[in-house]
């Protein structure tokens, strides 16, 4: 069963309680969870759908990237959300040991994001909404 539209609203309000400024980029988000019957969790939602990557940093300052074969982009770790996902967060960490080896055990969640992720800041999970493109 795909990540619940109540999770993922949760978390994103969670996310704009701390930074209500960015409510306007986050708009055909918060759009699609407003849509009933929409599965936004699901790489099948082609009007759009969630999905999830991970920020590594290391000691040095160094952002981890991977190459994306499909796309032949350098993306930070991530991809889709699977069935078997409990959290945004959990899905975030099995993409990057999918594609890279690491294990979840091997790395600390940046202090107060530990179930909260962020749009495009170093050093937590992070959240993307896909639009018309299989990300």
């Amino acid at each position: 069963m795909s990540l619940s539209h109540h999770h993922i609203r949760t978390t994103v309000d969670t996310y704009l309680a701390r930074h209500p400024h960015e409510r306007e980029q986050l708009s055909a988000l918060l759009d699609a969870l407003d849509r009933p019957g929409e599965d936004i969790a699901s790489r099948s939602t082609f009007t759009g759908h969630v999905t999830c990557g991970a920020i590594v940093v290391d000691q040095l300052g160094r952002i981890l990237h991977v190459l994306h074969l499909a796309s032949g982009k350098v993306l930070v770790p991530g991809g889709h959300t699977e069935p078997t996902d409990d959290s945004l967060a959990a899905a975030a960490l099995r993409e990057l040991h999918e594609e890279t080896g690491i294990p979840a055990r091997a790395v600390t969640p940046w202090p107060g994001y530990e179930t909260v992720p962020d749009w495009g800041r170093v050093g937590v999970p992070t959240l993307q909404y896909s639009r018309g493109e299989v990300t």
